[in-house]
């Protein structure tokens, strides 16, 4: 538009040195003219470079602010998934420390039914002893105790009495005896007595 109206400008001038001045000074008015419209082809010529440069700076500042507008936005694209991925990796420690919360409850637990098979199985070996060593030895031990003395003992009594039937004479004699009153020498001489010294 510019450009233009300095064009017509210059037409303008030109008409009117030509209509004015006479050959010679129309001539070195036409110079000047010239050396005008040279300089001033020259600013329009800058005048459009600059608009060119103008455009290219805001194209390239366009660019630089929509790159920045993309970064921005995958930068809090990226700050919202390390943050998933930190609660996911919480989340799973939190898990892992549960399970090893359990395992290490599962392991105490396994230890303890160990101790408890272990106990078991010196209780079953001592059932076992009892029913094949000590219990038929005190049976044969108190046959023996029996064929020796004659005395069926009565062991439903209070375990501070001594009661029983001495049968080796030839009329049955009861025994009672307090352990709490008597010692026990006293009672082993008194057992004693029943026994005969005849053989």
């Amino acid at each position: 538009m510019q450009r233009k109206q300095m064009q017509d400008y210059l037409q303008v001038s030109r008409e009117i040195v030509n209509i004015l001045v006479s050959d010679h000074a129309a001539r070195i008015l036409k110079k000047s003219l010239d050396s005008q419209e040279s300089m001033i082809d020259s600013l329009i010529e800058t005048e459009s470079q600059m608009s060119d440069l103008l455009r290219d700076f805001l194209s390239v500042e366009e660019d630089v602010a929509q790159t920045l507008l993309e970064t921005e936005e995958m930068k809090q694209k990226t700050s919202s998934k390390l943050g998933k991925i930190e609660q996911e990796l919480q989340a799973a420690g939190d898990k892992n420390a549960s399970l090893e919360s359990d395992i290490k409850f599962l392991q105490k637990e396994l230890e303890e039914v160990k101790l408890l098979e272990d106990e078991i199985a010196d209780v079953e070996r001592e059932a076992w002893e009892d029913t094949t060593v000590v219990i038929p030895s005190a049976i044969y031990m108190a046959k023996l105790f029996h064929s020796v003395t004659k005395i069926d003992w009565d062991y439903s009594c209070d375990s501070t009495l001594i009661k029983g039937i001495h049968y080796g004479g030839e009329i049955a004699q009861p025994i009672s005896l307090d352990s709490a009153q008597h010692s026990k020498i006293f009672i082993c001489d008194y057992l004693w007595s029943f026994l005969s010294t005849e053989w």
